[in-house]
């Protein structure tokens, strides 16, 4: 049986002793930093790589990250893990541990300094990133004994494990691989993962990029199902890095290639005990392609029922078919309509382990990127509950369904005790299963002190060369009782598909369940889990919440205090010398004062300094905190910078809050949120041509629909540009007044396309605005509701030359349905629509019988279906909205609307000198709104309102059958109305001779 055959088949010591390894593991030791100390140290030979195969360097790469995986993610406990230890004893002296967490740090992050076996997650990276390009530069294929092997595959495996220990666990009852986000602290180790997902696709796939019309299918090389679970490895690494379009498409089309049909659906069922009738439930109806009867049920670890006195175990569908509710309605789609013609909700057919995968990761996916409500819990419980109903499902799959649908009970009131003890009993499961008593060597000075009667757990301690001694460690206790051998599954069952699950590394999970428990209100059996992982950073942010929450409630527990003390017992030496080098008892009640000494050495200071130097600048609010952060780094974190950028904002300090942030996105280019932030201080600070770019970069840096692409970032994009193009407006027009032009002319003039340098991309005005106007259109497509953004569309249209009418129509239109309000209507942008789009348009096949039939599709039917439909409705007391509203009407050869309107307009001009009229009413809403018979200005509207109302009277009353020659009589009431209510006030002026006029000529020839 050959390396490889053994390291797949879960004889991983067999593999990690062989002289194969053996010189793997020394060149891995020679890849660490060479000792400083004064005691001897392992000096390894070179590594002789031709007398080294690929298929054997990837056997000990292989087995390597499965025994670590095995140890901290899956279980059961290692075999002989003291004999494993040994193999790292010679090459890892006690100087050379802490360089192995500074090899496995990525832009100054490092990973759990506590994770059990570290060591050979090394190792597995360095045989597989390291010694296998040398050996297949082409990262090919082999096949030994049947066992087909993808190199690029194992490489991008690594990478996201890489991964994975370094993100930290999240502040909340939520997981950080379930609820994934944007921002990531390690920007060049996720570039090296999309990298290796596009070689593995380009090698396994054909193809570099996949697309949801990509018709993968089955090579000569790799079968159907190897691709799915490849596909499917990959939707759960962009769900990791929050892409959510990529997840979706890669699940998609490993569910394709599966051929599992699934779909969610709606069954008539009964929830509770005291339910009369059954209603629509939700369920996964799901069935494989192929037919799987189990025979036997597997082990699987133990699920807890829940015991409510309301709500039953499970729902209990109606056994009938003949009135299932859909959850499409009548629009079906053909698999759901086999689905439920097929399938009975209480008793599915059994799934494959990978289509159960599948069904997980979606609900992942669902889970990850909807709005945190209960409509979202209703739609991801059921895919978990679909697939814990299956008699026999893979180990490891069955306790990622128990971790999703705890994630989702410990929500609901009625749910929350079994899915927090679900959790907990996963847990513990998964603690026992990766923690075995061990007898060792009695620990030096520098290794951890732990209780003789717990769990100790076998690793390499790695302290570096601290001399800080750690506090005791509790061991782990259980709920439950531990399972049988016979219960348990074997370590090749559990680790057959992790790699195609979303299953957190150990500490993850346990962190996960100390928030659940801190969210039911038992916030020391949270403190507790914290202490026992030696999680200091989340124990300090656990006891400063504890100080908020204490003071939203009328009492203090001294709880931020209590963290800054935690905090700086990890980063600053101890206040007196003799007490430096002592244990604290209690490391939830140390004072701040004890440790004010100076700041340890660097060789002393834990792998997560760089973050706890941010908390403690957070609680003491400190910007020489920050700093400490980002030098202990070396100038890697740029979560230090940002919180430094975030102090300087407070203290008004735009200036240095600015060079923050920039230096942060130069340690992490890729974060969204940096740039997006870098944008705001530009464009506070007026340097908009940088605020520009600083929005494009969030743009561009952004992986799916959330994150810097989104309609803030876009409107504030088009701000800035449109103050680029306002400058170049004012340059030319200070240029023209001086007589000159400017070195670099910014003429809107397509001759002058090519003319001048493409590199400056904001020289030209009429280019800046249509950037501009593109950036807010972008904006308005992701946020439809934010009336502002459709606003500055109108502004920026309507200056265009000539103005962009199709981009003005639905921004007027938007406006108006938000604000509901005629104040949102700008008039002036009325008679640009009016004047641009419908006078100055020639009527096409008009037969001048009837009002005139605008074409359909027209912009003149756009513009003319706005006054009528939005327009209109909204109008109350304003006369120049009425007016455009009666031009439009009378150039359509509507009469009888258009003397209407003019009539309102009328109206509503008059109206504002009588405080009893609707009109008056409405107006006291507008400051503008004045009393003609004492206003000026008010006095000229109501002259020319009146004017036009008899010139549209005298004009078109002859084509109106109800008024005809009783016009006149109309136009002497109207002008004699306010001639008798202006006497007082206006008479002798220039519009008291109009209005006289009006009615001389009017009793001239009296019909």
């Amino acid at each position: 049986m050959t390396m490889l055959s053994l390291a797949l088949d879960g004889k991983f010591l067999e593999v990690l002793q062989s002289p194969v390894a053996a010189q793997v593991i020394a060149d891995f030791g020679a890849s660490l930093p060479v000792s400083t100390s004064s005691s001897p140290t392992f000096q390894p030979s070179p590594l002789d790589s031709t007398s080294l195969n690929l298929s054997d360097v990837l056997a000990v790469g292989i087995a390597a990250l499965n025994a670590f995986l095995q140890a901290n993610v899956t279980g059961p406990v290692l075999i002989n893990p003291v004999a494993i230890n040994a193999l790292f004893r010679d090459v890892m002296a006690k100087s050379s541990e802490r360089s192995l967490l500074s090899s496995l740090e990525v832009d100054g992050v490092a990973p759990y300094q506590y994770a059990p076996f570290l060591p050979l997650f090394g190792l597995a990276r360095h045989a597989i990133l390291n010694i296998t390009p040398k050996l297949s530069p082409e990262a090919q294929t082999i096949t030994v004994e049947g066992n087909k092997i993808s190199v690029s595959w194992w490489t991008m495996r690594i990478l996201v494990w890489h991964y994975k220990l370094l993100a930290q666990p999240n502040l909340g009852s939520k997981s950080a691989f379930v609820r994934s986000s944007q921002w990531t602290d390690v920007p060049d180790l996720l570039s090296g993962v999309t990298v290796a997902i596009e070689a593995v696709c380009k090698q396994v796939l054909g193809s570099a990029s996949i697309t949801e019309t990509s018709m993968l299918e089955a090579s000569s090389e790799w079968s159907c199902e190897e691709q799915a679970e490849l596909l499917l490895e990959i939707s759960n690494s962009y769900l990791m890095l929050g892409v959510e379009d990529k997840a979706r498409v890669a699940l998609k089309q490993a569910s394709r290639l599966s051929g599992l049909k699934y779909v969610l659906s709606g069954a008539l069922g009964k929830r509770t005990k005291w339910q009369e009738k059954d209603t629509s439930q939700l369920v996964v109806l799901a069935r494989s392609a192929t037919k799987m009867e189990p025979d036997a049920k597997e082990a699987r670890p133990k699920a807890l029922d829940l015991n409510d006195d309301t709500l039953l175990e499970t729902i209990a569908f109606k056994q009938t078919t003949e009135d299932k509710a859909s959850s499409s309605g009548a629009t079906n789609s053909s698999i759901e309509s086999e689905l439920e013609a097929e399938i009975s909700p209480d008793n599915q057919p059994q799934l494959i382990p990978l289509d159960s995968a599948i069904l997980l990761t979606e609900a992942s996916i669902k889970d990850a990127f909807s709005p945190m409500d209960g409509l979202t819990a209703e739609e991801v419980l059921p895919y978990a509950v679909r697939v814990l109903a299956d008699t026999k499902v893979n180990w490891q799959i069955y306790t990622q369904a128990l971790i999703v649908r705890s994630r989702i009970e410990v929500n609901r009131s009625r749910t929350v005790e079994r899915g927090v003890l679900q959790l907990q009993a996963v847990v513990d499961q998964v603690v026992v299963d990766t923690t075995s008593p061990l007898v060792e060597e009695p620990a030096s000075s520098s290794t951890e002190a732990v209780n003789s009667n717990a769990l100790a757990v076998p690793t390499l301690t790695i302290n570096g060369d601290s001399t800080t001694p750690e506090p005791p460690v509790s061991a782990p206790t259980s709920f439950f009782p531990a399972l049988k051998e016979s219960d348990s599954a074997p370590a090749t069952t559990r680790l057959r598909y992790i790699n195609s699950l979303l299953t957190p590394p150990r500490w993850h999970l346990e962190s996960e369940l100390a928030y659940c428990w801190a969210g039911v209100g038992s916030l020391v059996s949270a403190l507790e889990i914290f202490k026992r992982l030696r999680m200091y950073a989340e124990v300090a942010l656990c006891l400063a919440s504890t100080e908020q929450a204490g003071a939203e409630e009328g009492r203090g527990g001294g709880g931020e205090s209590k963290a800054r003390g935690l905090v700086r017992w990890r980063l600053f030496e101890a206040t007196r010398e003799e007490d430096r080098g002592s244990m604290p008892n209690d490391i939830s009640s140390l004072k701040p004062t004890d440790f004010m000494g100076p700041l340890k050495a660097e060789r002393d200071l834990p792998s997560d300094a760089p973050r706890l130097f941010c908390i403690l600048g957070d609680l003491e609010n400190e910007a020489s905190h920050y700093e400490s952060a980002w030098d202990a780094s070396k100038q890697r974190y740029s979560r230090a910078q940002k919180n430094l950028g975030e102090h300087y904002i407070q203290l008004k300090q735009l200036d240095k809050a600015r060079e923050a942030y920039r230096k942060a996105v130069h340690a992490n280019r890729l974060n969204t949120e940096l740039w997006g932030r870098l944008g705001d201080l530009e464009l506070r600070l007026a340097d908009y041509e940088a605020a520009a770019e600083a929005y494009t970069r969030a743009i561009g840096a952004a992986n799916g629909t959330v994150g810097g692409e989104d309609a803030r970032t876009w409107s504030n994009l088009g701000s800035a540009l449109w103050s680029l193009y306002r400058e170049a407006m004012q340059e030319i027009a200070e240029n023209k007044a001086k007589g000159t032009s400017a070195t670099k002319p910014a003429v809107a003039c397509d001759e002058e396309e090519e003319e001048y340098d493409e590199d400056a991309q904001y020289s030209k005005p009429s280019r800046l605005l249509q950037q501009a106007l593109s950036a807010f259109k972008r904006g308005s497509a992701l946020n439809r509701e934010n009336w502002r953004i459709w606003d500055n569309i109108i502004t920026l249209a309507a200056r265009m030359k000539p103005a962009a009418l199709l981009d003005i129509v639905p921004a007027v239109q938007r406006v108006a349905e938000i604000r509901a309000t005629e104040d949102a209507l700008d008039a002036n942008v009325l008679r640009l629509l009016l004047t641009e789009g419908i006078l100055d348009k020639e009527k096409v096949n008009d037969t001048r019988d009837g009002p005139y039939i605008l074409p359909r599709g027209s912009i003149e039917k756009s513009i003319y279906e706005l006054f009528e439909k939005t327009v209109v409705p909204l109008i109350t007391y304003r006369d120049d909205l009425w007016e455009i509203i009666s031009r439009a009407r009378a150039w359509r050869r509507d009469f009888a609307g258009a003397i209407a309107a003019s009539e309102a307009a009328w109206r509503a001009a008059v109206g504002t000198a009588s405080s009893g009229s609707l009109a008056a009413a409405a107006s006291t809403a507008t400051a503008e709104r004045k009393d003609w018979t004492k206003d000026l200005e008010a006095w000229k509207v109501v002259v020319q309102r009146t004017d036009e109302l008899v010139s549209m009277l005298e004009n078109y009353s002859a084509e109106v059958e109800d008024i005809g020659t009783k016009w006149k009589f109309k136009a002497r009431n109207a002008v004699r109305s306010v001639l008798g209510k202006a006497k007082d006030q206006w008479e002798n002026t220039e519009g008291w001779a109009t209005l006289q006029g009006l009615m001389d000529g009017l009793k001239t020839t009296r019909s």
